[in-house]
């Protein structure tokens, strides 16, 4: 039953993460809907360029240390030590580096608007560089939450986020909206600043009232140099590993507009056509991500202590069980876009010209790939995370980044803005790769069936989906008929085909429920000659 336990917590975690995550993640495109409607292709375009780089600082300003912190106190609380002089030691780093990021940022920002073909876009780096001082809070506190196994800050603070976001930003951009572009997309970028500073203010509240509850004893806030070298030997393959990531949507921020007016397109022109491959189809297709991002969260402290512990049977399980869930959400959520892209960005984008919604379709029908391809890369690296292998990620990872920017410098060039959507599946695809081979030569972990077993059932899924798209002729009512008519056909084809054992059913959340299920779709299991 130990066994069953922690993948049961972990399940649990993520499922909490997950949740609070989608729905974070739904009002964040309710906000991007408006935004766009409001900005326009251009607007979006100027707010994409901004916000790569800024994503780029802040993960130079966390440098690693939320995961680090996660796992220290995780492998401390299963210890039975405390661990409050990691966070201590975590804030006060988080916090300084976050200073001097949002100074180098504001120095910066000319230049960096220069660099990418579109000075307007300067004006945007000053208004959101705030917004990394309260970033280097929200991770620090986040980390701390997630070593401890109580994902539910994490995922509240999220929602809390999103929240504040869509509602100051998309009020400020329909606001300032009369003034030009640059002013509403200065507008948004100021409801991000205050949105970071809201979250941090949440988890800081909750932090003390939940110390203050447990009344747990005092602790010396003061890391010796052996713990400092220690914490500094974790966060620091972290964060290069962390930065790569980043670096290459930085990169993209870059090259993409400079090279479409390479190609002949004018700024105006390169910055709308970036603006709907980074805005409506990167959101859709990170939209199901987010669920595998909350797995990976919550697998690195799992993981962690089983390493800990020298569990072995533990890791392998909970990695078999982690790989399988990115597969079951990840290919019938690619399959969907593939299917009914052009129907979602219809409804939640109406203010596309013709032409503006059928090139995002395009880009849509190629991005969506990137469902499967990124989720598998982010739960293979949390793994090697958690079992202390980051150097291997952080090889292919970097491998990765440079195919990327050599495809987006060739290929938007020449084919335009789709070289950029083809460009980032290829860094998936490689990147999947390099990380999966690395994982399997550690491990010996193979599930080639397991995952045979989901593309199949996707497939016959989309196949259903394809009959409902032909069928219903409303892009509204497409898509919900799509959504039911797949959730069914897949739920039933995965089950009938057994991708999850009784086991491994008991471990996931409302576990009872879904062996119950599972035997009653699996009828010929249960020892009845008929």
């Amino acid at each position: 039953m130990r066994r069953l336990s922690l993948p049961g917590r972990l399940a649990g975690g993520a499922a909490v993460l997950a949740a609070g995550s989608m729905l974070a993640k739904v009002i964040g495109a309710f906000y991007r809907v408006p935004l766009t409607n409001i900005l326009g292709a251009e607007g979006m375009g100027l707010y994409q360029l901004v916000f790569p780089v800024y994503a780029l600082f802040m993960t130079l300003s966390t440098a690693g240390i939320p995961t680090a912190l996660s796992r220290i106190v995780a492998e401390r609380r299963a210890m039975g030590e405390g661990a409050k002089k990691y966070l201590a030691a975590a804030l006060i780093t988080l916090l300084s580096l976050s200073a001097l990021a949002g100074i180098l940022i504001t120095a910066l920002s000319g230049a960096i608007a220069d660099w990418q073909g579109n000075p307007a876009a300067a004006r945007g780096y000053a208004v959101i560089a705030p917004a990394i001082f309260f970033v280097g809070i929200v991770a620090g506190l986040r980390g701390w939450f997630q070593g401890e196994m109580y994902m539910l800050p994490t995922a509240l603070s999220g929602i809390v986020e999103q929240v504040i976001k869509l509602a100051v930003g998309v009020g400020l951009a329909a606001a300032f909206a009369e003034r030009g572009v640059t002013a509403a997309v200065t507008g948004a970028l100021l409801g991000v600043a205050v949105s970071e500073f809201a979250a941090a203010a949440y988890l800081v509240i909750t932090y003390l009232v939940r110390t203050r509850k447990s009344g747990s004893p005092k602790e010396t806030l003061r890391l010796n140099a052996a713990e400092r070298h220690a914490m500094f030997r974790t966060a620091a393959p972290i964060a290069l590993l962390g930065l790569i990531l980043p670096l290459g949507a930085f990169f993209d921020s870059m090259i993409v507009v400079n090279a479409l007016k390479w190609g002949g397109a004018d700024t105006a022109s390169a910055t709308a056509q970036y603006g709907l491959y980074s805005g409506p189809v990167t959101s859709l297709v990170n939209l199901p991500v987010v669920a595998v991002m909350s797995l990976a969260i919550a697998v690195v402290p799992s993981v962690s202590v089983s390493r800990s512990e020298r569990d072995i049977g533990g890791i392998l399980f909970k990695s078999r069980m982690s790989v399988k869930l990115v597969w079951l959400l990840g290919v019938p959520a690619a399959l969907f876009l593939m299917v009914f892209g052009r129907n979602v960005l219809a409804v939640l984008y109406p203010t596309l010209s013709a032409y503006e919604l059928w090139q995002t379709a395009r880009l849509m029908s190629v991005a969506a790939f990137g469902v499967v391809l990124t989720g598998g890369t982010q739960i293979y690296v949390s793994l090697l995370q958690a079992l202390d292998k980051t150097n291997s990620a952080i090889k292919s990872l970097f491998c990765a980044v440079i195919l990327k920017v050599v495809l987006s410098l060739v290929l938007v060039r020449y084919i335009g803005i789709m070289g950029a959507a083809i460009a980032g599946v290829g860094m998936s695809a490689l990147s999947l790769f390099a990380v999966l081979s690395a994982f399997r030569r550690l491990t010996g972990v193979r599930l080639e069936k397991n995952v045979a077993q989901i593309m199949v059932c996707g497939v016959i899924m989309a196949l259903a989906a394809l009959v409902v798209r032909e069928y219903v002729p409303t892009n509204i009512g497409a898509v919900l008929a799509g959504a039911l008519v797949c959730a069914l056909m897949y739920g039933w084809m995965t089950t009938l085909a057994g991708v999850f054992s009784e086991g491994e059913c008991l471990a996931l959340p409302f576990g009872s429920s879904l062996v119950r299920l599972r035997k009653k779709i699996r009828f010929w299991e249960n020892g009845y000659d008929g």
